[in-house]
């Protein structure tokens, strides 16, 4: 067991944010702001999104990936029993229903952030919720659920990209599709984990690095259209991300 497994144990905030995988958070971050300057209808790609937008966005995207996440392991709490009993949920620190209760309230209000007040498509924000759902759902036994993976993250580019003022120009739409290829193969190691023989550790290490270098895309999306401040901040995002993942769960 590790020192941040050890730290974890009983009731304790830690706890909440390894199930809501708050490691991965900056890159979620990234994903965010990418996609606000992607799909400006402003041509100066310079231009921070308003600070208002961007951080409505923000956090509405960080409780929509919690609440996805935290769904994640009430799915899998059976499956963790037998490989992963150090998680909170078969270790008994908190329970399968509270879990659960918890995630849809995050989830819920990362939506109604998105629809209500920032003004996102409803279509989008319902399409990204029922993907995320459903891979939650089937990822175990399905291993074409790396599309639905890959289709949480471009599904939430594409509800911030509903925001107003926004719409998915050809720079957001190469974006998307690289981040989608990226997420997919990202996925696929990632369920050699479980494989019998498999060196476990080695891959969630590597893992873990590829998910905090997923803002390096961003940022190279970001400098094919001159964007060079949001790009630097993506790209600040990877140490911010890799130190995250020190303190917190990201797989």
């Amino acid at each position: 067991m590790t020192t941040r497994e050890n730290t974890t144990s009983g009731f304790s905030p830690r706890v909440w944010f390894d199930l809501a995988r708050a490691g991965n958070f900056p890159s979620v971050a990234s994903n965010v702001l990418a996609a606000l300057v992607l799909s400006s209808a402003f041509q100066n790609g310079n231009t921070f999104p308003s600070t208002g937008v961007l951080a409505l966005a923000i956090v509405a995207g960080c409780l929509i990936y919690a609440g996805g996440a935290t769904f994640n392991d009430v799915a899998d709490a059976a499956f963790d029993r037998l490989h992963r009993p150090e998680r909170a949920i078969p270790r008994g620190a908190v329970t399968r229903a509270g879990a659960a209760w918890v995630a849809g309230i995050a989830m819920a209000a990362g939506i109604a952030l998105l629809v209500c007040v920032g003004g996102a498509s409803p279509i989008f924000s319902a399409a990204l919720a029922a993907t995320i759902l459903a891979y939650d759902w089937i990822h175990k036994r399905w291993i074409g659920s790396v599309v639905l993976m890959a289709g949480c993250r471009v599904l939430l580019a594409f509800a911030v990209a509903s925001l107003p003022s926004r719409s998915a120009s050809p720079a957001f739409l190469w974006w998307a599709g690289g981040l989608f290829v990226y997420i997919v193969a990202l996925s696929l190691i990632a369920r050699w984990e479980y494989k019998p023989g498999a060196p476990a550790a080695k891959i969630g290490r590597s893992v873990g690095r590829l998910l905090a270098f997923i803002p390096l895309l961003d940022a190279a999306a970001l400098l094919a259209v001159g964007a060079w401040i949001p790009a630097m901040a993506c790209a600040a995002a990877v140490p911010l991300g890799r130190w995250a993942q020190r303190l917190t769960a990201s797989t």
